[in-house]
């Protein structure tokens, strides 16, 4: 809570740091990176601020300004709990303000922004640094110009306040009640209170969806207001199909339709496992539910068939159309299964074994299966005429949770994560790891007309 004296120097203060503007803190130094002014693009997927499934209480009060939210914590004390990212972003401040005390901005492109204010220490982020949505970013204190322990938060877009949204839900946190205070006015009376319960649930919480062209420089752009824990992606014509799982449904979105994304009716399924592949103008999408494998078609509606494999991992998945058969690839217990449609899906080891039960891609390039998969970090390449034999191919220190592969004008090209960001190797430059500048935690990859698209979350 500020008073309103303060808040006016502090609100000229935090105007400048949020909108790019280099700033030096008042009581202590902090080190701010500095992004130009720009439209904003569609809404990310915000979540609230405070870890998964906790219910706090959102209010406000005469003279504090429109659209700010102070939160408290309805199980207990406030103080010292965590405080997370509502989405994916760069910090561009972190330290020290007079009225905001220990305080964070970050960045989440296309003109979005979110502030975290009264931390009880030092934040645990600093400036420039990338941060995924719900990682912590400090603890709730009462520094600064506050009363007691409560986060004081705000959405801002272009560089202006506006209300809150959590998880596609407004706040309801919109009018301080006082024609005075801060640079906007919202008629009416001051909001009430409300309590909300926060879906900010880590890497399994729904992410905005974002789409990077290899003709553009990699330039991340949100794909609407599309959100999910998984994507997969192809190609159809000259048309980017986009799928996603969000809450445990598939969701189809098209590039010729404005990517209106629309449910298939397929529900139930895994947050991670997701693999579709087209075969004679036909899309299927398989999908792991209770750890079988189903098999959605558009020809059948995406009636979602059981195929009989089981036991397999609810987070590892491909397919690829191998000369007009249907093939799966599964993880079951660090091994690697091969199933065709041929063959009534029968599940066969491949061999390959040791592997994570999270990263899994395949392609099928000039007659030869190619399996990709991650163990202990290391990314290793198999091929069905060498006997499946997992050869290391360099890749290091990626993430277990996130592998895609294409085929390329002939290349072989691999996409990992190391760090937050996705990585590029080809098979033509000895699998050279190369940072792409696109932000993830997850990755798809398809190409069109000659361009290299990833999806990331």
């Amino acid at each position: 809570m500020t008073g309103p004296l303060t808040r006016l120097l502090a609100t000229a203060r935090l105007t400048l740091a949020t909108a790019g503007v280099a700033v030096l803190a008042l009581a202590g130094t902090a080190a701010v990176v500095t992004t130009p002014a720009q439209a904003a693009g569609p809404r990310p997927n915000f979540q609230m601020p405070v870890p998964c499934g906790e219910t706090w209480r959102m209010a406000t009060y005469y003279g504090h300004d429109d659209y700010d939210i102070d939160l408290t914590f309805t199980g207990g004390a406030s103080n010292g709990r965590p405080i997370l990212a509502s989405a994916s972003g760069t910090v561009s401040f972190a330290g020290w303000g007079s009225s905001g005390g220990w305080y964070v901005v970050i960045e989440h492109g296309d003109g979005w922004r979110t502030l975290y204010l009264h931390m009880i220490e030092t934040p645990m982020v600093g400036a420039g640094q990338w941060v995924s949505t719900g990682q912590q970013l400090g603890r709730v204190g009462s520094t600064g110009n506050s009363t007691g322990p409560h986060l004081h938060y705000e959405q801002v877009r272009d560089g202006v306040k506006t209300e809150s949204y959590f998880n596609g839900v407004p706040s309801g946190i919109t009018s301080d009640g006082s024609p005075s205070t801060g640079p906007l006015y919202v008629s009416g009376p001051t909001s009430p209170a409300r309590n909300m319960t926060s879906q900010n649930c880590g890497q399994a919480a729904n992410r905005q969806v974002y789409e990077s062209g290899s003709h553009s420089g990699w330039q991340m752009l949100p794909v609407n207001s599309i959100t999910g824990s998984a994507t997969a992606a192809m190609v159809m014509g000259t048309n980017k199909l986009l799928y996603t799982v969000n809450n445990g449904l598939v969701y189809e979105a098209s590039s010729d339709t404005g990517w209106r994304n629309l449910w298939t009716g397929i529900s139930g399924v895994s947050n991670n496992a997701l693999a579709v592949i087209n075969v004679g103008g036909v899309k299927y999408i398989y999908t792991v539910v209770g750890g079988w494998v189903h098999e959605a078609s558009s020809a059948n509606g995406w009636k979602n068939l059981n195929t009989g494999i089981s036991g397999v991992s609810n987070n590892a998945l491909a397919a690829i159309n191998h000369n007009g058969v249907k093939i799966i690839y599964t993880v079951v217990g660090g091994l690697v299964h091969e199933a065709a449609s041929n063959n009534g899906w029968r599940n066969l080891w491949t061999g390959i074994s040791g592997v994570s039960n999270n990263a899994l891609a395949v392609i099928s390039m000039d007659g030869v299966k190619y399996i990709y998969t991650v163990v202990n970090g290391l990314v290793h390449e198999a091929n069905s005429i060498n006997g499946w034999r997992n050869l290391w191919t360099g890749i290091s220190g990626v993430s277990s949770d996130a592998l895609a592969v294409i085929s390329f004008n002939g290349v072989k090209i691999i996409y990992t994560v190391v760090g937050g960001l996705v990585h590029e190797a080809a098979s033509n430059n000895g699998w050279r790891n190369l940072n792409s500048n696109v932000r993830g935690t997850a990755v798809s990859a398809t190409t069109v007309s000659g361009v290299k698209v990833l999806y990331t979350v």
